[in-house]
């Protein structure tokens, strides 16, 4: 928008109201651009108009971050947006469109799959034609007096029916949310049986109870169907009755994820491998579940999977790629090759590319796994008739079907391998995407490192795992700062290494510093155990230990790079708290699921649990960490937030472990 100008003769006071006269603001409106209000508008207006505008942005940047930073559909936001924000574009008559335009550092707009889909500057775009962005996203400026209501907070005026239960997550940690659940569990706790109906357990509730669920538009059978841990709702209609399952009652009350979400969640995830398992294959086309769905009728499918897996069900009027003959390429507007996830059916359209019809293939992204999150129908091939089973290739790849209970049943029964000689196998195929996410991590344990705990020396994965293979290994004590649930699935597999957890440490910590050469702290990623050391080491120079010296104290307590994560990227193993090998790991929290090696590895985690409070400013570190900077860049960037004696520590471990360099 072009700078306000002083004064304007297409607006003038209107005598009765003291504002714009209806037929000037007409002329006004019909001013091309979205700059025609602010040509119109005195200086002071100006500023506030963009005062305002910012207000939006920040509440569409804070929609983006919610959902994991994927790209959302304006319409979406529209609907999602709050009613202050909508008074805001209504004053300024300007669309949610053009006001988020406005601010190109901040928001890229993009026609994908026929929406326009709105994603943070710096956030990968996860369409075919998508890339990263050039600029990390800038922080939004605080607006002086910013109308837009958190989504944390009650009391949004005018909330659609329905919306409230999409962000339950969010409106569970408000005060007024978790007094209403109290008090309702305070209810049913004191009745017999813990029973009351739906409609006797809203007519004693408080007025304050009743105002919440009257703001928010949620019934009380609504509200208690999102804490199934907490509630049981048995019946239907007048006659549903509420049991609570607890022999206490709860201070506080963690609502479930619904299907929708987890399935949201797995979608990205999955857009994100097939991404990585067909990044090497140069000049393919591709094409999305919706747009085959959208015309199927022009559309000849190609299954390039084996047979094992085309027994479970296959897509509809498919063809298997070895029944395939040169009469069936010539008659259909596009031919689509499709697999599990995307990788052998990427091998097979770069097998066409010299072929007659190669401006007409392309392969389905996500392969059956974005068909079934699509709602795609499966047929099996020995009835000819609908099924709900699908092969997921390797049992690796069944966390990113659908949920159970979505209407799909996942199999994976049998070694599949590939119908072609000369295209990946599975793990070959995973294996890539693993490197290519190890890539992506090593960004993300850096950015941890310099935003929480940049004054802490470090230990590098492979630096431990070369030292515990010598034959004098090193007198080194590991503390797992992890939680006990993390802990009882598995840890590091370096038995001749003592090991504590983070509490037993702490309690004996000069003790157990007198008696060990160096004390390594680790995580899931690192960022736990870098900020515990750092605390450590301040409270026991506070305390009067090494006050002297404390840059020894800062050397004897360090912190392994990328916690366990990085361990199993170059190799490591996992071993039970008994000692015995295993694959199973807990990733900790649903935001770092995709940063663990695809290949070899048995996750074993609730996804309904929602992201621990502690871990939300770690998973933001991901859209920065994704940026691919040139490497004096991030020299620059390491050079001017670490210490300087962290950097020498950092380099002569460096000199020792890579050859000479020239410059």
């Amino acid at each position: 928008p072009q700078p306000a100008r002083a004064t304007s003769p297409s607006r003038h006071p209107c005598p009765r109201w003291g504002r714009a006269a209806p037929g000037r603001v007409a002329e006004g409106r019909a001013m091309a651009g979205p700059s025609a209000v602010a040509c119109a508008a005195s200086p002071g207006t100006s500023e506030l108009r963009e005062q305002d505008l910012l207000a939006v942005a920040a509440e569409v940047q804070n929609m983006i971050e919610s959902a994991g930073w994927k790209p959302l559909e304006v319409t979406i936001i529209g609907r999602q947006l709050s009613m202050p924000s909508h008074m805001i574009l209504l004053k300024y008559t300007i669309g949610l469109l053009g006001a988020i335009e406005m601010f190109p550092k901040l928001f890229r707009v993009r026609n994908f799959d026929g929406c326009q889909m709105v994603s943070c500057c710096g956030v990968p775009w996860l369409g075919p034609s998508g890339g990263s962005a050039s600029q990390p996203a800038a922080p939004v400026p605080d607006a002086k007096a910013a109308p837009c209501t958190p989504c944390g907070q009650l009391g949004v005026a005018g909330m659609p029916r329905g919306k409230a239960l999409e962000m339950m997550s969010e409106l569970a940690e408000t005060p007024s949310m978790q007094e209403a659940l109290r008090e309702i569990a305070m209810m049913l706790f004191q009745v017999p049986n813990q029973s009351l109906l739906v409609s006797e357990l809203g007519s004693r509730l408080s007025q304050e109870s009743r105002t919440v669920l009257r703001t928010t538009k949620i019934r009380v059978a609504q509200l208690l169907q999102c804490f199934p841990d907490d509630f049981q709702l048995a019946g239907t209609g007048p006659g549903t009755a509420v049991i609570y399952r607890h022999n206490e009652v709860k201070t506080a009350f963690n609502p479930h994820p619904s299907n929708a979400e987890l399935n949201n969640s797995r979608f990205c995830r999955l857009l994100k491998l097939a991404a990585d398992v067909t990044e090497h294959y140069v000049g393919v086309r591709s094409i999305t579940a919706r747009q085959v769905q959208s015309q199927l009728a022009s559309c000849l499918l190609v299954d390039c999977r084996t047979p094992t897996e085309r027994a479970v069900g296959v897509l509809p009027n498919s063809i298997a790629a070895g029944d395939l003959g040169k009469e069936d390429l010539a008659r259909p507007e596009f031919i689509v090759a499709y697999c599990c996830i995307g990788a052998c059916s990427a091998w097979w359209c770069q097998e066409q590319l010299e072929g007659l019809w190669a401006y007409k293939v392309r392969f389905l992204v996500g392969g059956v796994a974005a068909w079934a999150h699509q709602g795609g129908a499966f047929i099996d091939l020995a009835t000819l008739s609908a099924t709900s089973r699908v092969h997921c290739w390797v049992e690796e790849l069944a966390s990113f079907f659908p949920v159970p209970g979505s209407g799909y049943d996942v199999v994976a029964t049998g070694l599949c391998h590939s119908i072609f000689p000369a295209c990946p196998t599975p793990y070959e195929a995973l294996r890539a995407a693993s490197e290519m996410r190890h890539v992506r991590f090593q960004n993300l344990a850096l950015e941890v490192r310099m935003r929480y705990w940049p004054s802490v020396f470090c230990l590098e994965a492979a630096e431990l795992q070369k030292q515990c293979a010598s034959a004098s290994p090193p007198r080194y004590l590991l503390v797992d700062c992890r939680t006990p649930e993390e802990r009882q699935v598995s840890t590091l597999a370096v038995q001749c290494l003592p090991m504590v957890s983070a509490d037993e440490f702490r309690a004996n910590a000069p003790q157990l510093l007198a008696s060990y050469q160096t004390v390594v702290t680790f995580c899931t990623i690192g960022g736990r155990s870098g900020i515990f050391c750092k605390t450590l080491v301040d409270e026991l120079v506070e305390a009067g230990y090494c006050t002297d010296n404390p840059d020894i104290l800062r050397r004897k307590i360090v912190n392994l790079l990328g916690g366990v994560a990085c361990w199993l990227h170059i190799g490591g193993g996992l071993a039970t708290p008994t000692g015995q090998a295993t694959r199973r790991l807990h990733p900790w929290c649903r935001g770092f699921l995709d940063m663990f090696p695809v290949e070899g590895i048995d996750i074993v985690f609730d996804e309904w649990r929602p992201v621990p409070q502690d871990a939300v400013a770690l998973v933001a570190c991901k859209a920065a960490s994704g940026e691919k900077e040139a490497v004096p860049q991030k020299l620059l960037q390491m050079c001017n937030t670490l210490p300087p004696e962290v950097i020498k520590d950092s380099l002569t471990r460096a000199m020792q472990n890579c050859a000479g360099y020239e410059d």
